[in-house]
């Protein structure tokens, strides 16, 4: 919280401020000290003193200043005034700043820190959880950056991804797994964070655990499901650039998907860019998990 410092010096004697939150007319509450302690809040109706000085005057952010002569009647506006600190938001953390509630400073590690309260000093985020609390941002995947192992990006097509390795250059669209996985606990849908694409490109039969980039660019690939035990997992993806279809041949199971049940002799097919997970309920049930279509 920053000391208020009038941008008019001359203010006139025995007039008074009036403190209102940037851009508004919302009363700003201010306050004598900067820790904000209750009990300590100055009038709302700040007095200049005979000699034109005030008295200390602390609040966080910014403010809309009106100034008022001793008669009442308003002279000057300024808006906005304070909200600049020392040092700002996302700069390395420095032992000797005193940071405010909701400052963020970033730590010689690259992580990020939001203060927990005001006249937070001293207190190293990396190893004090009751004065500051880690932050993480989902960042746009760029060819050019070098990610650490468990760093969580996003791809223009919504998609979130978790690198397994430190890596750089490697389309999370487009990986093998060998660098990128879904950002998704395999909790909620088994075995993703452990599949590995295996390309095909003609008629195959699947094998539980497994996932298929699906090469159809020269004709429709089939897909034979093999007997089941349950929790099976089995997940197709039809390459963008296919021209034919991906056919999941179903002369035995009922597939539950999210818009009705597939019966047995009711085939699945997949166009172009198209891509399902299913997981085996029993013997002779199976359920879609997942789809992008």
């Amino acid at each position: 919280m920053a000391r208020f410092v009038s941008p008019i010096t001359d203010m006139k004697p025995n007039g008074s401020l009036r403190f209102f939150k940037s851009g508004t007319n919302s009363t700003l509450v201010t306050y004598k000290d900067e820790l904000e302690t209750p009990g300590l809040e100055n009038p709302v109706i700040v007095p200049v003193l005979a000699n034109g000085n005030i008295q200390n005057v602390f609040f966080s952010g910014s403010a809309k200043v009106i100034y008022l002569d001793e008669f009442g009647v308003q002279y000057a506006e300024r808006d906005p005034v304070g909200g600049d600190r020392e040092l700002g938001d996302f700069s390395l953390w420095d032992a000797a700043v005193t940071y405010d509630i909701n400052d963020i400073v970033e730590t010689s590690d690259g992580k990020f820190y939001q203060s927990l309260s005001n006249g937070n000093v001293g207190n190293d985020p990396t190893i004090t959880p009751t004065s500051w609390k880690e932050i993480r941002f989902i960042e746009m995947w760029n060819e050019n950056i070098v990610y650490a192992f468990g760093k969580v990006v996003q791809t223009v097509d919504g998609n979130l991804w978790k690198a397994v390795v430190s890596t750089v250059g490697n389309d999370p669209s487009t990986d093998s797994g060998a660098n990128w996985l879904p950002a998704i606990d395999d909790v909620k849908i088994p075995a993703i964070i452990s599949l590995k694409w295996i390309a095909k490109d003609s008629d195959f039969t699947a094998v539980s655990g497994e996932s298929y980039q699906i090469d159809a660019s020269s004709n429709t690939v089939n897909v034979t499901i093999p007997t089941l035990a349950a929790n099976n997992d089995f997940t197709f993806h039809n390459e963008t650039a296919s021209t034919f279809k991906v056919q999941i041949l179903n002369p035995l199971y009922t597939i539950n998907g999210p818009n009705g049940s597939f019966l047995a002799g009711t085939d699945i097919e997949l166009a172009a860019g198209d891509s399902v997970q299913m997981v085996a309920k029993s013997t002779s049930i199976l359920e879609i998990v997942g789809a992008q279509a």
